[in-house]
């Protein structure tokens, strides 16, 4: 019989989702693939979040809610933080582990996720979110300093995306250095190509 807890959070199909396709008999590298898919499905867990949070501060900031606004990219912040330690559970993939399971993603490839473009087009876009309609009690004043606190949160978050990527470039830089991506990509020029870094970025 369910729980109420793993009823409320689904969990025989969250926890039914983790399917390797590696063979059952083949335990070491079952495990590894499980590992990947893992680290990866509940990514796209943190990054879904990451995009409600986002565009509620951002309707928070038209409707002149600074303050509301602040704390959901603070919070967006957040998970983009937390995805950058996420990463360094693959650490625990040696590249010659993932060799091993990789024919079987066939072409698949984390650019290929929807939800990390629309999340990583939302965040670099030169635009930051904007109280343009400020409470009608607001002073000039306060409100030209809450424009400020808002576009400093901003920065904050597109830093953090920066760190994001450059642990990413990083890790694929030990996984498969410089071999083509697993979509055909160019690997590490094409993740390069994405973001502004300085040249020498992995080996920093």
């Amino acid at each position: 019989m369910e729980t109420p807890y793993a009823c409320y959070l689904q969990l025989p199909d969250l926890l039914g989702l983790q399917r390797p396709r590696t063979p059952d008999d083949q335990s070491a590298q079952w495990a590894d693939e499980r590992l990947f898919i893992t680290v990866h499905q509940s990514a796209e867990l943190l990054v879904s979040q990451a995009l409600v949070d986002l565009k509620r501060a951002s309707q928070q900031a038209r409707h002149g809610h600074g303050p509301a606004a602040m704390t959901g990219l603070r919070r967006v912040t957040a998970v983009i933080c937390l995805l950058e330690d996420h990463l360094a559970l693959l650490d625990h993939l040696t590249p010659e582990s993932f060799a091993s399971f990789r024919p079987l993603l066939d072409n698949a490839s984390g650019a290929q996720s929807s939800q990390f473009v629309e999340l990583f087009q939302q965040i670099t876009a030169p635009d930051c979110p904007s109280t343009s309609n400020p409470d009608p009690g607001t002073t000039p004043g306060a409100h030209e300093a809450g424009e400020r606190e808002l576009a400093e949160e901003f920065r904050a978050l597109r830093s953090a995306v920066t760190r994001w990527w450059t642990r990413h470039l990083l890790l694929v830089e030990r996984m498969i250095g410089n071999q083509v991506g697993t979509a055909g990509t160019s690997g590490l020029a094409y993740l390069r190509s994405q973001i502004d870094l300085p040249p020498h970025a992995t080996h920093d």
